[in-house]
């Protein structure tokens, strides 16, 4: 049960934050605010009914660990639209396409759900499949350049996880 009010208290402090929507004495915002803590409360209801806090154990310490791993891939975000735009104008147009399989190690789905995430984000990267069975992604990259970037990625989602970077 503290993992669900925890995720609540996250939720409504993450819509406070996007919405600025905190003067309970302004009836438009009280309405908003009123929203944005159902939605919350939903969502908290539906993770319950799902069962995805039980079978994430460690989300807490994942949402804990966010913070900077979203700064990093902020900057990967931004460093990786910069590769995308230079190569494209380009006169003579520098990309090679390619899908690659990549091995990841991770333990939780929500750990593999952020790091496929984190690919998709990234531009120039997509990724395209995930075989659980084999514990690999398909990825397409718009050069060829892009694996050693995809490792030290996982490395970083494997630490947001709790565990240790592959060797």
């Amino acid at each position: 049960m503290l993992r669900h009010l925890i995720l609540f208290v996250v939720l409504c402090g993450f819509w406070a934050a996007l919405s600025g929507q905190l003067d309970w004495t302004v009836p438009s915002q009280r309405y908003l605010m009123g929203c944005g803590l159902v939605s919350c409360a939903l969502t908290t209801l539906l993770m319950w009914r799902v069962g995805f806090l039980e079978k994430e154990g460690n989300f807490v310490m994942i949402a804990l660990r966010q913070p900077p791993y979203l700064v990093w891939l902020l900057w990967q975000i931004i460093i990786s639209n910069w590769d995308v735009a230079v190569r494209v104008w380009k006169p003579k147009l520098d990309v090679d396409p390619s899908m690659i399989k990549t091995s990841y190690s991770l333990k939780s789905e929500l750990a593999v759900a952020i790091f496929a995430n984190s690919i998709t984000l990234t531009p120039g990267t997509v990724t395209v499949d995930i075989d659980s069975k084999n514990r690999e992604f398909l990825v397409h990259q718009l050069s060829s350049t892009g694996e050693d970037g995809l490792k030290f990625m996982h490395d970083k989602v494997a630490k947001l996880e709790g565990g240790e970077a592959a060797e």
